[in-house]
């Protein structure tokens, strides 16, 4: 962390601090005019942060048995780099669906094009998938469980990426 975005994130939870003291001593216009501010000021700190504290949590956990996340390795098209993402995941055909809730430009998408590989983590086993296929459409969301099919649909997500089992 570059040490203005130090000094900014401990100036910003020193105001928060201040903020739920005063709501606790009654000050609650101070708080109501003050926050906003803060959180305008700050929106890139903010909204850095949080992502960036999912996702650690998020991959911490993705991949084991009970998580209902998957775990994505894959290795950086560029730097030769070994990544890991924490995606949802769904068995279909002859391996996986993965959905690009953020598009083709994300980063693990361009990487497992790039290699044509990667390597899963999912409900406790780990499988070696090739030949990467870029699936859309409504054929391919009824795949899912009904629960997560209304999250896909409510998010507008209607891109996959279909991954095939490595054939040994």
């Amino acid at each position: 962390m570059r040490p203005d975005k130090h000094i900014r994130r401990r100036r910003l939870v020193g105001i928060f601090a201040l903020a739920v003291l005063t709501l606790g001593g009654g000050a609650v216009l101070t708080t109501v005019s003050v926050l906003p501010r803060v959180v305008r000021r700050n929106r890139e700190l903010l909204r850095g942060g949080a992502a960036q504290r999912y996702n650690d949590f998020t991959r911490k956990s993705a991949g084991t048995e009970r998580s209902p996340f998957a775990l994505l390795t894959h290795l950086g098209r560029r730097s030769g780099r070994t990544y890991q993402t924490a995606l949802g995941a769904h068995a279909y055909g002859d391996g996986f669906l993965l959905p690009l809730g953020y598009g083709t430009k994300t980063d693990w998408y361009r990487n497992v094009m790039a290699a044509r590989t990667c390597q899963l983590a999912w409900k406790g086993h780990t499988y070696q998938l090739e030949r990467p296929e870029m699936l859309c459409g409504r054929d391919v969301v009824q795949a899912w469980p009904l629960r997560q099919r209304i999250t896909l649909r409510l998010a507008g997500i209607h891109d996959f990426v279909w991954l095939h089992e490595k054939v040994r």
